[in-house]
């Protein structure tokens, strides 16, 4: 799997390089690559791109990010899916766009120096930031549907950190990675696009197994296990997009995984799992038990 660790001192230089990452063929097997549809080539003035993935080789799946000026001295990294894409449209009103309001977004400080990590697959994209000792994160994208294909053809997930409106010094709920989607004022870190089409947010109707349920005797459990491995021993547990109304489970992020923070691991810990390595992220600035996870990195 491509993957990219860099830095930068603007958020105008990080989307500009990822976009770069994502379109080189040099980084996937032969046509592989993810297509830029906008801008036609991305230069120092590039904004906002729309990106198209060819996931199995018959997919077409339709990403984008843009940057917001949210006053303040912060930038919104906005975050969006759609399902087709017009040339004579505008960034948000593409077709099956989330709505323009609530996106999910990164919140950075302006002009800060960050550093970055990106995977990519030729379904998905996830990015983490570390900004100070915060880590924002994104993943765009298909995720692993329980379905066949006929049932669920476009199983989109768009997931920030936050939504747009947040601070990004705000230590609320609204700022909660899309692993661990918190609903704050009706909108969260996290949406997906359901078999009929509509945008479900996170963090009520739709939730993330292990890390979004209550109670959390199963956490406990795994805690006890976590202890109870040897230092090589690192347990992974897939993380599970389902809702409860109705009840049923959706599928479940592609190269994620839930990981409790044992005593031997720190955030940008990398650790094997049947012998693929994962790097370790927590939930911006949270580090409770429950509040990492773990990205495919190879």
């Amino acid at each position: 799997m491509p993957t990219l660790n860099k830095t930068a001192t603007t958020v105008k230089e990080m989307l500009q390089d990822i976009t770069a990452f994502l379109i080189d063929d040099a980084n996937f097997t032969a046509g592989n690559a993810w297509k830029l549809l906008r801008p036609a080539a991305v230069t120092e003035d590039t904004t906002e791109v729309i990106l198209c993935g060819v996931g199995d080789g018959k997919d077409e799946i339709y990403i984008g990010m843009k940057i917001k000026d949210a006053g303040g001295g912060q930038e919104n990294f906005l975050l969006n899916g759609f399902c087709g894409y017009d040339e004579h449209l505008e960034w948000f009103e593409q077709p099956g766009a989330i709505y323009r309001d609530t996106l999910p977004c990164m919140t950075f400080a302006r002009d800060v120096r960050m550093m970055y990590w990106v995977t990519a697959n030729t379904s998905r994209v996830t990015i983490h930031v570390e900004m100070s000792n915060r880590y924002e994160a994104a993943y765009l994208g298909f995720f692993i549907p329980v379905a066949v294909e006929r049932q669920y053809p476009y199983p989109m997930a768009i997931g920030g950190s936050a939504y747009d409106g947040v601070k990004w010094s705000d230590k609320d709920t609204g700022h909660s990675v899309y692993t661990t989607p918190r609903l704050f004022d009706g909108y969260s870190s996290l949406c997906v696009r359901r078999p009929d089409g509509v945008w479900r947010y996170g963090g009520k109707e739709l939730m993330v197994w292990p890390t979004d349920i209550k109670p959390v005797d199963t956490l406990t459990v795994y805690k006890k296990a976590q202890e109870e491995a040897s230092m090589e021993d690192h347990m992974l547990f897939p993380m599970l997009l389902y809702e409860s109304d109705p009840v049923g489970i959706l599928g479940q992020f592609d190269g994620l995984y839930w990981i409790g923070n044992r005593a031997d691991l720190a955030v940008k810990d990398t650790v094997l799992y049947k012998d693929k390595p994962y790097k370790i992220f927590n939930n911006v600035f949270r580090r409770d038990d429950d509040e990492y996870h773990a990205v495919e990195w190879a």
